[in-house]
């Protein structure tokens, strides 16, 4: 089992957002040195009380040059909001910069707020991202790539600098409905399972699909891994992990219904009104001491048979940064050896 941290960076008004940027670089940094395979960064647009993840990539390349060994990703690239040729050279230089750790986390993105920002037809969406993908896909492994599309067209191109991880960067695809869980199978590649956004029973009828077509697909998706994100905070006593949860997840959660009632529910938002934060920490959250979580962990691994956590330490974003630390050293010195 890997384990991977992941941030959305929510930044409330009292708090600093440079504050917020540092301390999770410097969280990255840790995770590094305390085993962590993998550091998540979310792209979120327009509402610094939900993130401040505007421009991912950047500080992923300020993550790369205080880190050794851990990987790199987003989690996700809107890609129907990007021009996917800069995308793909963008992603290839944080692979270079960070000696060919990056992977390129990606999704559509289902909040209305986003779309309407960047001046894009929601409705577009879905085609935009399939000719986004494949032109970033083009692009790393092409040296004269020609491509025309409804959105998109290129009259022969060679991006510079190359990936050093070659054919390119691993690819996650984020899935949150059934038809998208068995594209992705399809194409072969890695899938990001957040169950935040959908619920337990679609996301296992998702990953049924998902694992026949990569059956189908044989040797070629050997390598396509499944990574559930599960918020979380352990604490040396029960107690003392609840009350802190139940403080960060309270915010996360009225904020995504304020989002909600602003502009159209999103499918997060949606799923947000039907939450609570025993319903969370009873369904998908790990919260406790090492020896709850990894039991709930253990339950998890069952329920939806994963390579892969991606471990959310302050999904609400108002624990302490030394909070935050405390639960992420408890987490990798007592819960990792026992997977």
């Amino acid at each position: 089992m890997e384990f991977g941290v992941f941030y959305q960076l929510p930044c409330a008004v009292d708090q600093s957002p440079a504050e917020r940027i540092q301390d999770t670089i410097a969280q990255c940094q840790l995770a590094d040195e305390l085993g962590f395979d993998a550091a998540w960064l979310a792209e979120l647009h327009f509402n610094p009380n939900f993130s401040l993840l505007s421009a991912p990539l950047m500080i992923a390349a300020a993550v790369a040059q205080t880190t050794k060994r851990i990987r790199i990703g987003n989690a996700i690239s809107l890609l129907p909001l990007h021009q996917p040729v800069r995308l793909a050279e963008d992603v290839a230089t944080l692979d270079v910069l960070s000696n060919g750790r990056a992977i390129f986390g990606v999704g559509r993105g289902s909040m209305p707020s986003h779309y309407h920002g960047y001046g894009i037809d929601q409705e577009e969406g879905r085609e935009r991202f399939i000719e986004g993908l494949e032109l970033v896909l083009g692009s790393w492994c092409q040296e004269d790539f020609k491509y025309q599309g409804k959105f998109y067209q290129s009259h022969g191109y060679r991006i510079t600098p190359r990936p050093i991880q070659q054919p390119h960067p691993p690819v996650y695809v984020a899935s949150n409905s059934a038809d998208t869980f068995g594209i992705v199978g399809s194409l072969g590649h890695s899938i990001l399972v957040a169950p935040t956004i959908v619920s337990t029973q679609g996301a296992l009828d998702g990953l049924e699909s998902y694992r026949a077509e990569l059956k189908a697909n044989g040797p070629a998706a050997s390598n396509a891994k499944i990574n559930v994100n599960v918020p979380m905070h352990v604490a040396a006593t029960e107690e003392e992990a609840v009350k802190g949860f139940e403080k960060t997840i309270d915010n996360y959660l009225e904020t995504l219904r304020i989002i909600g009632q602003a502009r159209g529910a999103s499918q997060g938002s949606s799923r947000a009104s039907s939450l609570t934060s025993k319903i969370v920490m009873e369904e998908f959250a790990a919260v406790g001491t090492p020896d709850q979580v990894s039991a709930k962990l253990e339950k998890l691994k069952k329920v939806y048979g994963p390579d892969e956590f991606m471990c959310w330490f302050n999904i609400g974003g108002l624990l302490t940064h030394a909070e935050v630390e405390s639960s992420m050293r408890l987490f990798a010195q007592e819960v990792m050896p026992r997977f």
